[in-house]
């Protein structure tokens, strides 16, 4: 409609430059002799003739006059093509004028922005837009398991060049290995570095995801769950990653632990008090960079979550010290959450089977299918 609207508004400059053009091969016609004494044949627009003050009839034997009748011909096609424009929009107004009173009653949806908690603004959106850089230097290598993932939805797919989305991308650094891949994350900045390294991106939110459903040959969503602070949250961006997979396709989510050190050699596993608690991040200072305002709050080791809590500057390790929310899972409870989203809407059961389910990397992993 904005693109009609477009044209339509520029419709009356294009007849007035078709005008032009018209008057100055007129004006052309008469400084040639030959066209003077020859006269000139019944046909074209005598007001206009009359107007540039030409004598006798207003029609010509020769290519100017074949240039001018073709430029009327022009101007009536787009006086035509006004008229038919001019009918849409005023019919498309009077539909969208007696919709608009069918729907005056009805709620309007919120935008998913305006409903966040406060809680994942201040320690998850804010917070990886503040850490972004150093976040990109030191995660720049992926998971073997979930590369092996991707992998298996190379060799699944005819062609060998699987359609992935990545559902919460971070800096990227799956997208490289995923075929063709498109990624979507909360975090401009971490956007925007994945942008730099030449990957399809957006922002948006997971509960929002902005592609369409039924398309994707594989999905991820890595460490996105352990963020989201409730459970409707948590189900709303597991249907997410469900909704946009085709029917036979695979996802692949990861999200962290309660009970940590399950597998030998786990490096950087952790003990928490409880299964919602802020997690410390130190980022490193640059030289020059004074340092925030000192915070009360113990910044060292993992707490109980509770909004509010501000970042604090570590003299000993010269490092801010920002508090991430994280919700950790227990054993089984990925698996649950899973299959109830994959019920919302269906009619016989739910609409994913669980193919695996393991630890890895301090994380409860689930790879499932979305059934056919």
């Amino acid at each position: 409609a904005k693109h009609t609207l477009e044209c339509h508004g520029r419709i009356p400059g294009i007849k007035t430059c078709i005008h032009g053009i018209k008057a100055k091969l007129l004006s052309l016609a008469l400084k040639d002799e030959r066209i003077r004494n020859r006269g000139l044949r019944p046909g074209c627009n005598t007001e206009l003739q009359k107007s540039l003050g030409i004598p006798g009839n207003p029609g010509m034997s020769d290519p100017w006059g074949r240039c001018i009748r073709q430029l009327t011909g022009i101007v009536q096609k787009v006086e035509t093509h006004a008229r038919k424009v001019t009918h849409a929009i005023e019919t498309s107004s009077a539909k969208r004028q007696k919709t608009s009173k069918k729907k005056s009653s009805k709620a309007t949806p919120i935008a998913p922005e305006d409903v966040r908690p406060e809680l994942e603004k201040q320690h998850v959106h804010h917070l990886y837009d503040a850490i972004a850089p150093q976040w990109d230097r030191t995660r720049y290598k992926g998971w073997p398991r979930v590369d092996a993932f991707l992998n298996s939805l190379k060799k699944d797919t005819p062609g060998g060049t699987p359609l992935v989305a990545d559902l919460g991308c971070g800096n990227g650094k799956y997208m490289k290995n995923a075929g063709f891949a498109v990624g979507m994350d909360i975090s401009s900045q971490l956007i925007g570095i994945c942008r730099e390294k030449g990957f399809e991106v957006q922002v948006a939110d997971a509960l929002a995801v902005p592609y369409r459903g039924g398309l994707f040959d594989g999905a991820l969503s890595i460490a996105v769950l352990h963020h989201l602070s409730t459970k409707e949250r948590r189900l709303a961006a597991l249907r997410e990653v469900i909704r946009v997979l085709r029917p036979g396709g695979c996802g692949l989510v990861y999200a962290w632990a309660l009970e940590q050190g399950q597998a030998e050699g786990d490096v950087g596993a952790r003990q928490f008090p409880a299964q919602d608690i802020f997690v410390p991040f130190h980022y490193r200072v640059q030289a020059g960079v004074p340092p925030p305002p000192a915070s009360t709050e113990d910044s060292t080791s993992s707490s109980s979550a509770k909004p509010g809590v501000a970042p604090a500057y570590d003299a000993e390790k010269k490092s801010v010290v920002y508090q991430r929310y994280c919700h950790v899972y227990k054993k089984g409870e990925l698996e649950g959450l899973l299959l109830e989203a994959g019920t919302t809407g269906a009619t016989d059961g739910s609409t994913v089977a669980i193919e695996d389910s393991y630890y890895d990397m301090s994380n409860w992993c689930v790879r499932f299918r979305k059934k056919s």
